[in-house]
């Protein structure tokens, strides 16, 4: 028993024997490298030299160059080997490398030897600078100067008023320093400081002082409501009112009369007439008196307005209403042949007093004015689906069944100039007659076909005309009545019944 722990303790001594002298022989091994489970910047180091380790480095993290993005999206690339770029790790590498016993290299298996280190940056300043300053971004135009221009969509704009220009030397101390760190892409527009923004001149401190007039009277952003569809009096419209070079003798023309604002003017918060030429400057192609202002003409407002009127008109109405877009249908009655619904001179009136008091446009959503006494009817409940449709304005007479268009005619309606316009109305046929005489003061007809439609007025032929439609309304109208080509009033007669609506208008 005894021989046989002795020769465990002695086979037990000479394998620790034969371990230290591993140990060691290791130990000396790792002298000349790193020692184990050694890892920099993810390379694995163990039993390698700082040469060694420092080739691998530069390899596996090569850096090929800078992206240099100026706040106007202008782009350049900047090659590390244009500026002679280049990286060593030695320095981090010695310091791990001489601060660590190589013959402790065992102690090493437990702790945790996985080093980051930044490598030191060398480069050509000078060579970043020459390429620096051929930059496209430091070719300042010459029209890059302050100035006041028309923008489609937009109305006036006042461009490079403030204008921030490059500082070439800032941006290559930024990029430098930003290549050193090792950075792939650096956005100027982060730094401040690569900026400064433009001085202006006497003329264009003018041009600017001018943009802040043009900008209250263009401060329009306002919607007219017209029974659903809108029209937008914006920025860009309101421009169009600011009388500009080539506009002035035009507007001299203009008579002054009551109403549309034809020949007057708003001229730094009042309402003038056009000054005289001598005293009308031009300012970046902008007319304005001698203190500067801009001159607003009335006569396109109130056209801008009466425009937006007219393509709102009752045909535009009637026209959404078969197509079956709205119910809602607003007329003007009475004889006299005016078919406006809608009050543009008040309406006129609103944007006038805006310029003038504030100086300043409209803003919001609005229904546009209609005039006192216009008819507002629900044509689904007026008409239905099966109606005459005398359209006087443009002297035709339309037939629908069951939402259809059944016959169209051209006619002649009361003559308007002797005060003997046809009703403009909603109504219905009251009677229907054949072969019959109509009397009046002056006259007695005969007619084959007769539709009444209101008092004595009716649809009926007449053939003592060859021509219908067109203005004939206007110098040879009838008495009131809608006069028709035989051949259609005919087929209307058989078809119409008593009862069936009737609306009419200019």
């Amino acid at each position: 028993m005894k021989k046989v722990l002795r020769g465990v303790s002695i086979g037990f001594l000479a394998t620790i024997a034969i371990l230290a002298v591993i140990y060691c022989l290791l130990g000396f091994y790792y002298r000349g490298g790193f020692p184990c489970f050694t890892w920099i910047n993810g390379v694995y180091c163990t039993g390698k030299s700082v040469s060694e380790v420092n080739e691998e480095l530069i390899a596996r993290y090569p850096y090929q160059g800078i992206a240099v993005l100026d706040r106007e999206e202008a782009r350049l690339f900047v090659s590390a080997g244009d500026t002679d770029y280049s990286v060593d790790y030695t320095d981090a590498l010695n310091q791990v490398f001489y601060n660590r016993n190589p013959f402790a290299w065992g102690l090493y298996i437990f702790d945790n030897l996985s080093y980051n280190y930044k490598p030191q940056v060398s480069m050509d300043k000078n060579k970043l600078s020459d390429i620096i300053s051929k930059w496209e971004i430091f070719d300042i135009s010459s029209d890059a100067k302050c100035s006041v221009k028309i923008r489609a969509g937009e109305g006036f704009v006042l461009e490079n008023a403030h204008m921030l220009i490059p500082v070439e030397e800032r941006i290559t101390d930024r990029v430098y320093r930003s290549m050193m760190e090792g950075d792939e892409v650096v956005d100027l527009s982060e730094y401040e400081e690569c900026y400064v923004e433009t001085t202006l001149t006497a003329s264009e401190q003018d041009r600017a002082n001018l943009f802040e007039k043009l900008d209250k009277l263009q401060d329009f952003d306002v919607t007219y409501d017209f029974s659903g569809e809108s029209v937008r009096l914006s920025r860009a419209v309101a421009s169009g009112f600011i009388l500009t070079l080539g506009d002035y003798e035009k507007a001299s023309e203009e008579e002054v009369k009551t109403g549309g604002g034809s020949g007057m003017f708003i001229v730094g918060g009042k309402e003038t007439e056009l000054p005289d030429a001598d005293s009308v400057y031009t300012v970046a192609d902008i007319l304005t008196d001698l203190d500067g202002n801009p001159i607003v003409s009335e006569k396109r407002i109130y056209d801008f307005l009466l425009e937006s009127a007219e393509e709102h008109d009752t045909e535009w109405m009637m026209k959404r209403f078969k197509n079956g877009l709205s119910n809602e249908v607003i007329l003007t009655t009475g004889k006299k042949g005016n078919g406006k619904i809608y009050d543009v001179d008040a309406e006129f009136e609103n944007v006038k007093n805006a310029l003038i008091s504030s100086g300043t446009g409209l803003k919001g959503i609005k229904t546009f004015p209609v005039l006192d006494g216009v008819l507002t009817v629900d044509a689904s409940q007026k008409l239905g689906s099966t109606f005459i449709e005398v359209d006087m304005k443009n002297q035709m007479l339309y037939y629908y069944v069951d939402g259809k268009l059944s016959m169209d005619m051209p006619v002649v309606t009361g003559n308007i100039n002797r005060g003997r316009g046809t009703p403009a109305g909603v109504y219905n046929v009251y009677n229907k007659r054949y072969h019959t005489y109509l009397h009046g003061v002056d006259y007695v007809s005969y007619v084959n076909y007769w539709l009444g439609v209101e008092k004595g007025v009716g649809i009926h032929d007449a053939n003592w005309r060859k021509k219908f439609g067109d203005e004939i309304y206007k110098s040879d109208g009838s008495h009131g009545c809608i006069n028709c080509p035989i051949e259609s009033v005919s087929e209307l007669w058989e078809v119409a019944e008593v009862g069936t609506p009737v609306i009419m208008y200019y």
